[in-house]
């Protein structure tokens, strides 16, 4: 009897080869969509650092400025009226030459402001000889911008007031105020609540207080230009400036300041 005949194992000899060709391979197909993996995320947190960063209007304050006691602060508009009223019935009781009957009647009613005061518990005298040294905090806190922002590409929605460059007749520039009305119907903001802008794209302000989301590269940069608005004159003085590259147009300003 002729033993069991065995086959010949050539296929499988020629389908191992592809096998194993296939489980060397597995490997590097892992790590080529790890590779793949990894770039993206990469490419996703490029993309995020160099996008635009949304300011609101009070974080253009420099924090350090603005950290000053302003002790006039606490006061309300009917007191801080009274301390000026008191502050110029001195300074007339001082300086003019005033009838008896006129001084008396100064005196009189310098007597009854500062009763009025002491009667609310403000130290008249303290705060009026602290005037100087507030104000000079006071200005130096609105010139002064927030330092971490510049050099940042940015995004803030305002109000556009555009105005032409000092000798051409394209308006390609403007300032962005926080509130409609700024500068014109309303005082102008302190310095480091405007921004002076320039245009880099084709997009043209089509009116005065036209609401924009404006983005661009801000510095600090102070800059002052007098310009004609709808009340006349007005001085504007910005403490930034921005090479505006993405205008986005028609939309009302939240408050944020």
């Amino acid at each position: 009897m002729e033993g069991a005949r065995v086959k010949d194992p050539g296929p499988i000899r020629k389908i191992e080869p592809e096998i194993f060709r296939a489980s060397r391979e597995a490997p590097g197909s892992v790590k080529m969509k790890r590779w793949m993996l990894c770039f993206a995320v990469t490419l996703l947190f490029t993309v995020s650092a160099f996008a635009a960063m949304p300011v609101r209007w009070d974080q253009l304050k420099d924090p350090e400025a603005a950290a000053y006691e302003d002790p006039f602060a606490a006061l309300s508009g009917t007191e801080l009226r009274s301390l000026g009223t008191v502050l110029r019935l001195r300074q007339q009781l001082d300086e003019t030459a005033e009838t008896d009957a006129d001084r008396s009647t100064l005196k009189r009613r310098l007597q009854q402001e500062e009763a009025q005061l002491a009667a609310a518990g403000v130290p008249t005298d303290k705060l009026l000889s602290q005037r100087f040294e507030v104000a000079k905090k006071r200005a130096a806190a609105s010139l002064a911008g927030n330092k971490a922002l510049a050099g940042r590409d940015i995004e803030i929605t305002g109000y556009v007031i555009p105005v032409q460059e000092p000798g051409s007749d394209e308006v390609i520039a403007g300032y962005l105020v926080p509130e409609q009305g700024m500068c014109s119907h309303m005082p102008a903001p302190d310095p480091n609540q405007m921004i002076r802008y320039r245009l880099s794209t084709g997009w043209r302000a089509e009116y005065v207080y036209e609401p924009v989301r404006l983005t661009g590269r801000l510095s600090l940069k102070t800059t002052r230009q007098e310009i004609t608005l709808l009340d006349g004159q007005v001085d504007m003085i910005a403490a930034f400036e921005m090479e505006v590259t993405a205008p986005k147009l028609g939309e009302e300003t939240p408050r944020t300041r």
